[in-house]
């Protein structure tokens, strides 16, 4: 039985190894990523574009641009402070507080898992239908190139044989 203690929780968070870290940096996707995915929450990661819901930054919109899993904060592009020598440093944040807003997808691992939990919950998704699209037309025109140069090849012969004929 996991315990409900408070420190036994904190205890846990603190002493958790790496993997488990990364799963419990997830933080809540929007209304809009909600209805096209299916899925409430995901992990945060670099280069995903943020919402902040809570504290004196509520509102901010910005790239994360560092994930620290020791931690187990995030700095997102924008959020900073001033320090009393008059440097700005980042403002480190919990990823329960903010909301995903845009996902970075360039990861093909990310972007397949995501994909299938997708199909899973709410069947095909648009973007998934457009690329499956594009590669039916990718395809199609390459077997029509394919058959215009048979055809040119073809008549290409029947020419070479029409002047053969002709000088002989």
């Amino acid at each position: 039985m996991v315990s409900s203690q408070p420190r036994k929780q904190r205890k846990m968070r603190y002493d958790a190894p790496k993997h488990r870290r990364q799963k419990m940096m997830k933080a809540h996707l929007s209304t809009a990523l909600y209805e096209k995915y299916g899925m409430r929450n995901l992990v945060v990661r670099k280069g995903d574009i943020v919402r902040v819901m809570r504290g004196k930054f509520r509102g901010h919109e910005g790239k994360v641009v560092e994930v620290n899993l020791k931690n187990m904060k995030i700095a997102v592009e924008g959020v900073t402070i001033r320090r009393t020598d008059n440097k700005s440093v980042q403002f480190w944040l919990d990823p329960s507080n903010v909301e995903i807003i845009k996902l970075d997808l360039s990861d093909p691992k990310r972007k397949e898992k995501i994909y299938r939990i997708a199909e899973e919950r709410r069947g095909k998704i648009e973007e998934e239908i457009e690329e499956e699209s594009e590669e039916v037309e990718e395809e199609s025109e390459e077997m029509e190139e394919s058959e215009e140069t048979e055809e040119s090849s073809e008549e290409n012969e029947e020419e070479i044989e029409e002047e053969v004929s002709e000088n002989e």
